[in-house]
């Protein structure tokens, strides 16, 4: 059974009925994520706006940023997973964790395993 982060419990579905902002920093932190470390700040930047007002059209959807942010994570790290052979550590540093050991921490908080068992539970597509 795929796991994922929208409809666990402190994961408010993002994707189903969400605006065109939230579609956006989603577009934008999945670049951002892989190219450097990002904030808030710096993706409000990108859109023009402050941090506050990024953080209120959030807010006004049930979200905060680093739940979006978390998401996206995750979905990356996912298609990382099942779509490549990648080395864990690889993969963590390419989410710019500090150590194979954090990714593997917040992983299994996203869906309630470890990265290891994710992956041979669902094999090269």
């Amino acid at each position: 059974m795929e796991m994922s982060l929208r409809g666990r419990a402190g994961y408010p579905q993002a994707v189903q009925g969400s605006s065109t902002i939230i579609t956006d920093v989603r577009r934008v932190l999945r670049t951002e994520l892989l190219r450097d470390t990002c904030s808030a700040a710096g993706i409000a930047r990108l859109f023009s706006m402050h941090r506050r007002t990024l953080s209120r059209h959030l807010r006004t959807r049930g979200l905060t940023f680093r739940q979006v942010a978390n998401e996206v994570r995750f979905e990356i790290a996912c298609e990382l997973l099942e779509n490549t052979d990648m080395a864990l550590c690889q993969i963590a540093a390419t989410l710019k964790y500090s150590e194979p050991s954090a990714f593997t921490r917040a992983f299994r908080r996203w869906c309630g395993q470890s990265p290891s068992e994710w992956r041979a539970s669902h094999p090269h597509a």
